[in-house]
């Protein structure tokens, strides 16, 4: 029962960070809301955003995604499930969420700017890979067995003493 409710507060945040995202392009695309308020600012300006957000992105993205595989964070999760998993599950989606909230009003903001409409996209692609649904809570908190890594050892040892 408390996986359950772990599940829907974790789907709750993932799918409102989504639908943030989807207002604002809702908003920018379709009703042309005017949110393009950087437009005039200077290229050093737009160069130096650019740069961080690129840089925030691609340093941020990979860590959200590999975030439950850092072994203190690891044993975390096996030793106290649920809290673990809403703890780190909440900072792996608002990153993520973040990230495509963020690169998404910047799209609008800087008028159209196409490095930012491809970071949100990227940041798009990654979310599916971190929906909290409940089989994925489940594995995310349960040990994995280790006897599978020798047994891919013993086949390729094997393969290799018999060229």
């Amino acid at each position: 029962m408390e996986m359950k409710k772990t599940r829907n507060i974790l789907m709750t945040l993932f799918c409102g960070f989504l639908l943030i995202a989807a207002l604002l392009y809702v908003g920018g695309e379709f009703m042309q809301l005017d949110m393009a308020i950087w437009t005039d600012a200077s290229r050093e300006c737009q160069f130096v955003c650019t740069t961080l957000m690129i840089l925030i992105t691609i340093g941020l993205l990979p860590l959200s995604l590999r975030l439950f595989k850092f072994p203190r964070i690891n044993s975390y999760l096996l030793k106290h499930k649920s809290v673990a998993l809403i703890r780190w599950g909440v900072i792996r989606l608002v990153i993520m969420g973040l990230l495509l909230v963020i690169n998404t009003f910047m799209y609008y903001a800087f008028g159209y700017e196409s490095t930012y409409g491809y970071l949100a996209i990227v940041t798009l692609l990654c979310m599916p890979f971190v929906v909290p649904t409940m089989k994925r809570c489940e594995a995310e908190v349960a040990e994995v067995p280790q006897d599978n890594d020798t047994e891919i050892d013993e086949e390729v040892n094997g393969s290799h003493s018999q060229l």
